[in-house]
This record gives C-alpha cells, structure tokens and sequence, in this order.
C-alpha cells in the first residue's frame, strides 16, 4: 500500500482513524499538527494526504496545504471538515468531505486516489510516437472493460512516464487526446492496454474541453463524462463548434422517473463548451453552460485552445474551477444531429446504455416492475424506446402504446402532465411494460397532445417525423429497432387529441 499522511490536532480521532486506515492495510504516519505533517512529510514522502483544515485553526490547515503542494513529488490531499463556510477557503486540494465522515466513504475514495499509484504493478502496454514538430496527439485505447455494476474502474494514462489523465474503463475501444506535445519522442503506457498514437489537426479535436471530475463525485463512480461529441453549427454567419457531454448519470436536477420520461435515458446529457471562429479560423470566443443552465462567456483557464472545466452542480454544469484529482479527456466525435435526437449518439456507442444500466443498480435506483417507489424507475430492459419529432405550440406531447391481447394503452407520461415533452426537434421517450415484453407484443404506437404548462388556450403538437422503437437486450444493449418510419406527412394534433397506428407484428 501507499504511503498515507493522516493530520489530525484531535488525539482520540487521530488515534482511531489510524488504526482504522491500517487495518484496511494501508502505512499511516500520524500527526497532530502542521509543522509535525510538514516534517513526516519531507522525510517519508507519503502519496497521500488526509488531513484536517482546523489546526487548529483554518489558517493553519491552508498554510499546510500549500507546504504540500510545494514538495517534490506533491502528495494528493483529501481534506476533512465539518465548517461548510472553510470549504470555500480551502486552496486546491483533491477532494474533499464534509464530517462527520462515514468511514466507507473515506476508505473509497483513498483507494480510488490510491489506485493510480499501483501503476506499475500492473503489465504495461506502451506506444511511443517520434515528432519532429509540437503537434496535437490522441491515443486511440484497447483496454479490459470492468463491470460498471460490481467492480468499476478508472485507470491512469502516463505519458513519458507521468499520470497525464484517467480513463473510465468501460468501453473495448476509447480515443482521448493528449493535448499538444512537443517535438521529440514520446511513450505513452496504459495498463493491461494497448495504444495507437495519431498526430491530429482537426478543430474538433484541437478544441475539445478537458473534463475534471467533480469534486464530490471522486471515488464513487457515479456521473462520469462517457463520451463526448461535438456539432458544427452556424450562428449569425459565424461558425461555431458545440461541444456536449454524456454523463453516466445526473446526480441532481431531473428525477430519474422524469428522465425516462422527457428524455428516454438517465445518462445526463449536457452542452458544456461553445467556441465560435473569426473568418482567418482562431477562436474568438468561447460560452459555456454554467450554473443554473445560463450560457456564460468562458475567459479561461485553457491549455492550448482546450478549456479546462470541471461540474460544479450535481446536474453537471460546468465552470473553470478545476483542477480535481481526476482528468478526463475523451475525443470529441463529431455527429450531426439535424434528423436524429441526442439519444441517437448513445445508440452508436452503446456501451453507454450498459454503463447507464449498471450504474443504477450499483446505486439502487431499480425497483420491482409494477410498484410505487419514489422517483425510481424498474430495470431499463423493461421499458420501450421511442424517437420522433416534434413542433409544440402551447402544447406538450406523450407516447402511447399497446400491447396485444389489452385494451389498455400505457402511457410514457405516467399520468403526470409534467413528465410529458415540452420542446421541439428530435426528442426521445420511454414507456414502461411488463418484464419480458418483446417487438411482437406491441400492437400499436401513437401520440397524445397535451396542454403546456399555465397555457391559456389550447395549443397544437405537430409530428412532424417519426423515428424508432427499439427495447435494450438482456445484455443492456439497444436491440435492433422493430419500428422504424420513413419519410412521411406531418401529423397535427389539437390538445385534447391523441393519434395511433397498428403496427404489423411479424
């Protein structure tokens, strides 16, 4: 086990967290205060550190962390406290966490900060890569998939022998970028992996958005940047790069109920970055998605032209507060969504629906199909996904369905107005059915059109395309659409009206 620094001015907390850390197997040095950790940490060179920020004073804490910060190598820092208004005073560190800490909570996360410094334990796979000039570099990764239920994983990527970035192993194939390196030669080495180098130029890729884990997120596997992809739009005659994030999950905001709902997944899928070119193709400016979903102008910080960024809500709005111990950058794909939903970009990387899926019984989100339980919603395999278009006027839609031998028909709203679909364009939804339904015990398909919200007057949903239907398989998977429509007229519906169709079940 690594070396682990405990700083702690309470003797009896001091005494117990100690024997707690040991015998969860790791080497604890213990100290009771500042100038006592500087010096064990000077002389033994521990890879991590928890410490109080009260030594007694918060001053004292800071003081510490920066002397830490200023070693060579700087240990990481995970800090312990129970003042909500020192959490905003403490300088950088790794994570944080609020006591009283649950000492499952602490164990997690030091073995999740730990777990990059067995590196080298681990066979290597290594690619080097000879540049004659600085150049822009993604690695392109065959890695083992971990399961994302019961064991999940994040390994380190070193570049040149140094930890540059983490890699959520959940899917065979993974690209990142490196950034820009300099001429020379260069290894990069993934455990157990192997990795193909590529120098790149393409602007999607130059200005795709380092991602940091968020602080409250580190060690718990739970909202993790999965993928993201990027659009080239069009604003006033001024070419814009859009890049968007799929997370694998949403800790605040939506429930997953509604997520199902509104948005046929629980993945959190978020605009983070936006960055528009002047004419000569340099960047002039930049948004991002900030704090209570405003577009606010992005100064900084970057490296290169890539900004640094990191969640700061548990909905994963983002702000350049950063760093945090984990560094993620995935390879924008480019798509283009005009004739599709956002959902359809998980459906070409589907180890995204398995790592939604397993996310949520890791974390108990699942209950029995068939019952009442808060805001949780049954196995995702037990629901039925549906794509269209839509134009709302006043207006907000849901999906209907039937199946054979019922008269019935259910309801993607459930029966709430608000967890019906309020915008327009390629939208997405689900609908939830008995366990072990199949394509060809749907009968029939169609739309309700709703009142919106503090309407006055009633409005009109318009269909103006339908998409695809398609369940996940029982390994989590997206199966092969059993419904998929062609071009065809619009569909105008007052509110107040539904319209169905039969489908021809083979």
């Amino acid at each position: 086990m690594p070396k682990l620094l405990l700083v702690e001015d309470d003797p009896d907390q001091l005494e117990i967290r100690t024997l707690i850390l040991e015998q969860a197997g790791h080497h604890v040095y213990g100290a009771a205060s500042g100038p006592e950790a500087l010096a064990l940490a000077r002389e033994h060179q521990p890879a991590l550190v928890v410490m109080d920020l009260r030594l007694p004073r918060t001053a004292d804490g800071v003081a510490l962390i920066t002397a830490l910060r200023a070693l060579t190598p700087a240990p990481r820092i995970v800090v312990l406290s129970g003042w909500t208004a020192d959490l905003a005073t403490a300088p950088d560190v790794d994570a944080v966490l609020s006591k009283p800490v649950r000492t499952p909570e602490l164990i997690h996360l030091i073995a999740r900060l730990s777990a990059g410094l067995f590196f080298f334990l681990l066979p290597l796979a290594a690619a080097t890569l000879q540049l004659t000039e600085p150049a822009e570099v993604l690695a392109e990764i065959s890695a083992p998939v971990a399961d994302w239920q019961t064991q999940p994983k994040i390994a380190d990527l070193l570049v040149n022998g140094q930890p540059r970035l983490q890699l959520p192993l959940v899917a065979p194939r993974q690209t990142v970028f490196l950034g820009r390196l300099p001429a020379g030669r260069h290894e990069v080495t993934l455990a157990s992996a192997t990795v193909r180098l590529t120098p790149t130029t393409d602007p999607v890729h130059l200005h795709a958005p380092v991602l940091f884990e968020r602080k409250n997120a580190i060690g718990r596997f739970t909202d993790v940047p999965l993928l993201t992809y990027a659009e080239w739009l069009t604003e006033n005659g001024q070419r814009v790069l859009q890049y968007s994030v799929i997370f694998s999950n949403e800790d605040g905001g939506t429930s997953t109920r509604f997520l199902m709902a509104r948005w046929g997944r629980t993945t959190d899928i978020e605009f983070v970055y936006k960055v528009y070119f002047r004419a000569d193709g340099s960047r002039d400016k930049a948004i991002i998605q900030g704090r209570g979903h405003r577009d606010i102008v992005f100064t900084g910080p970057f490296e290169g032209d890539h900004p640094l960024l990191m969640p700061v809500t548990d909905n994963n709005m983002v702000a350049g507060e950063g760093p945090s111990a984990v560094r993620y950058q995935p390879a924008a794909a480019l798509v283009d969504l005009r004739a599709a939903s956002r959902e359809s970009v998980m459906d070409e990387a589907p180890f995204t629906w398995q790592a939604m899926t397993k996310e949520l019984l890791r974390e108990g989100k699942l209950r029995e199909y068939g019952i009442e339980r808060g805001e949780d919603i049954s196995d995702p395999r037990n629901y039925l996904y549906l794509e269209f278009a839509v134009k709302n006027r006043l207006s907000r839609v849901a999906a209907m369905v039937q199946l054979r031998n019922e008269a019935r028909w259910r309801l993607s709203h459930f029966g709430v107005p608000g967890a019906a679909i309020e915008r327009d364009g390629w939208v997405r939804t689900t609908i939830e059915l008995p366990p072990g339904t199949r394509a060809t015990d749907v009968t029939g398909l169609g739309f309700e059109c709703l009142a919106a919200e503090r309407a006055r007057q009633l409005g009109q949903c318009e269909i103006t395309a339908r998409g695809k239907a398609f369940f996940l398989g029982a390994d989590m998977l997206p199966a092969e659409p059993f419904f998929r429509s062609g071009p065809q007229a619009p569909i105008p519906l007052r509110v107040g009206e539904a319209w169905t169709w039969t489908l021809n079940s083979k």
